[in-house]
């Protein structure tokens, strides 16, 4: 990768915390950007409120919590997923992405420091003995869209090859996957793949990958011994929403040869927004369909026409991989039963994985 020319067109300048100014992940970048102007400050407030924006580099150490739980939503199930900092913010530009209403300090965020992490996760993992821990980088950025100008990733992934009970994920719409193929202990390392028919990745995915390019670098990561999994999230649904999504899930086995063994799980949610998202957006095709409010706050498709698009999408994958655990993020317990006949804990596939994680 020609790093000057990828980020370099993604940023105008980098802020760093004099704490992390020797850290291994600060100098790598900054020389890998080096025709930028690097700024080395106290904290995050001397980011002068003119560069507080996403083309500003800002790499920190982490503060507070490192590992905690997915947020979940109220009055919906959620998979106990826990979450890791790491990379703070995206420049993708998916046009529904509700990151838009959750960061409010703009400039992307790095945080390099990842002992307090690893001692976190494996002091979970010594505690959940009895358990699976699944954790993730990919809640608040993108898992790997700008880990190969600072290679932390792989810390992580090494770090973590040892917990039998722990699947560490890195979530993407990138196929930025070549710089952690040649680590040799890998664990139960999973990367995981954002995966929309290609249509809706040209109208509302910004700059990510093509789905091609995406499944192209699965097939990568599953030769050099990694687990993938795939995300259905969001779904949306238009006039051949149906033909395209079981075209894409079909290519997954037939075109890519992705073995039903090295799926970790598979996950599905269909499109849903924030009041404040939508009046942020362009009056763009996909808020045109019918929405409701929820308990949440968020607007989804109507409860009948979630339970059709998943029941379908859920056929459709299992025609091809009967044995992988696939999951719906964020939904009620009335769609869990009208789409799997019963909820995610009572499912032997899904039961582990959603257990709570003790300890944190």
């Amino acid at each position: 990768m020609n790093f000057s020319n990828y980020y370099g067109r993604l940023f105008d300048r980098i802020y760093v915390t004099s704490d992390v100014t020797e850290h291994p992940a600060t100098i790598r970048a900054t020389e890998r950007l080096k025709s930028l102007p690097l700024h080395v400050i106290g904290t995050k407030k001397d980011i002068p409120s003119e560069h507080r924006n996403s083309r500003s580099l800002f790499v920190t150490s982490p503060v507070g919590n490192t590992v905690d739980r997915c947020p979940g939503t109220r009055g919906h199930l959620c998979c106990n997923y826990l979450t890791i900092d790491l990379y703070i913010g995206c420049g993708i530009g998916c046009s529904y992405c509700i990151l838009q209403d959750y960061l409010n300090f703009s400039p992307i965020t790095v945080y390099v420091d990842t002992r307090p992490v690893i001692e976190r996760v494996k002091r979970l993992a010594r505690i959940n003995s009895d358990g699976v821990i699944r954790i993730g980088t990919g809640e608040v950025g993108d898992s790997l869209l700008y880990d190969p100008l600072f290679e932390i990733s792989g810390e992580l992934v090494k770090s973590f090859s040892g917990l039998d009970n722990v699947y560490f994920e890195l979530k993407t719409k990138t196929d930025f996957v070549d710089h952690l193929l040649d680590i040799n202990n890998k664990g139960n390392a999973v990367i995981g793949f954002s995966l929309n028919p290609q249509g809706v990745v040209t109208g509302e995915e910004g700059t990510a990958a093509l789905i091609e390019r995406r499944l192209e670098a699965a097939e990568r990561a599953v030769e050099a011994g990694y687990l993938v999994s795939f995300h259905f999230d969001p779904i949306f649904r238009y006039d051949e929403w149906q033909r395209e999504y079981f075209d894409l899930i079909d290519s997954i086995e037939e075109r890519y040869r992705i073995p039903q063994d090295k799926i970790a799980w598979i996950s599905m949610g269909t499109f849903r927004y924030t009041p404040e998202l939508k009046d942020k957006a362009e009056e763009r095709k996909i808020f045109l369909e019918e929405f409701v409010p929820s308990r949440d706050r968020k607007f989804r498709y109507i409860q009948k026409v979630r339970s059709r698009i998943y029941s379908s999408i859920r056929q459709r994958i299992e025609e091809h991989y009967p044995d992988v655990p696939i999951y719906m993020c964020m939904e009620s317990d009335t769609l869990w039963n009208n789409v799997f006949g019963n909820n995610p804990y009572e499912i032997p596939k899904l039961s582990d994985i959603f257990k709570p994680v003790r300890g944190l």
